[in-house]
């Protein structure tokens, strides 16, 4: 099981390209997961989708996928705001519309709780 305590170090071991990031910046992102995450993991999401670099969407989904599943409550929590919510809120459609081929069903589902009832 994943715990959110580990969240950063989960993240960069998974995609070393971060960890430069992580390291360079420490005081504004040790022990702020959120921050991390969604300042410089979704920006990563979104340059992949960009370049449509289809193997690193893949990858990048299913780690996503496996944190869901796997991770404790806090680290599911994080994944679906820091990460899903920040997907949905992407003003561009054709951005959108590409990351969702590789959306899993649990990732799917989050982003569909996203949508106003």
């Amino acid at each position: 099981m994943y715990k959110y305590k580990e969240a950063i170090n989960i993240l960069i071991n998974n995609f070393s390209e971060l960890r430069k990031v992580y390291e360079e910046n420490i005081d504004d992102y040790e022990d702020l997961p959120y921050v991390f995450y969604e300042s410089v993991f979704v920006k990563f999401i979104l340059d992949k989708a960009n370049y449509c670099d289809e193997d690193k969407l893949k990858t990048i989904f299913i780690f996503v996928e496996d944190m869901l599943a796997n991770g404790d409550e806090e680290t599911k929590n994080l994944i679906g705001v820091a990460i899903i919510e920040s997907l949905y809120f992407e003003k561009d459609l054709k951005t959108k519309d590409i990351l969702l081929k590789y959306f899993g069903k649990l990732t799917k589902k989050s982003f569909e709780d996203c949508f106003p009832k």
